[in-house]
């Protein structure tokens, strides 16, 4: 015979719903899981774009350093004595300094920025010399200030020169106020003190 539905003290026999998440509450969930770790890889990305370019520009920056140094420590009079960084292309730059301390230039050492996806500014090629005060000029030996130098990936970092050849990454250096040269005018005396001779005794 057919068993009762009926359970003691006359309540009926109710089907229990199972506990647990819908499949619409799983895809909910699986959606907004997957936003969460998208916007952290992101983050992640740009935060390590932002550090191998603003490494790349210390790099650069302490290049420059080191041939202004150099250019100081060994008098250099010519371009061919001079320390010197050259930017070949938006990729490579090369850095030509004497390493070894024999009082002579060691053949360039060449840096790349290809494989960090980074790029330099141009125009190309260009050389940045270091005389002999450290000042930055030209091949003839005339003082010039470069232009300021980026290195970018989504954006960029900024090297720019001082007038005394110091590499900044702290942006543009200010203009150097005027210097006057004319003569500071004559101090003011007092009219002369008559001082009487001392009594003698």
């Amino acid at each position: 015979s057919r068993k009762s539905d009926a359970l003691p003290n006359g309540a009926e026999f109710a089907p229990s719903r199972e506990n647990g998440f819908t499949v619409i509450e799983l895809l909910i969930v699986l959606t907004i899981i997957s936003v969460l770790i998208g916007f952290a890889i992101m983050q992640i990305t740009r935060a390590r774009q932002v550090m191998i370019r603003e490494n790349a520009a210390r790099q650069f920056a302490g290049y420059l350093e080191k041939a202004r140094v150099d250019s100081l420590r060994r008098h250099a009079i010519t371009s061919t004595q001079m320390a010197q960084v050259s930017i070949i292309n938006a990729t490579f730059y090369t850095v030509t300094i004497d390493a070894n301390g024999d009082g002579a230039l060691d053949a360039p050492q060449v840096v790349s920025l290809a494989s960090d996806g980074l790029q330099l500014n141009g125009p190309f090629p260009r050389t940045i010399y270091f005389n002999w005060r450290g000042r930055t000029v030209d091949a003839a030996g005339n003082v010039a200030v470069p232009n300021f130098v980026t290195i970018s990936n989504t954006l960029a970092s900024r090297i720019d020169l001082t007038t005394e050849g110091q590499p900044s990454l702290a942006g543009a250096p200010p203009a150097s106020s005027a210097v006057n040269n004319s003569n500071e005018p004559a101090p003011a005396f007092r009219p002369k003190t008559q001082i009487s001779p001392s009594p003698t005794p």
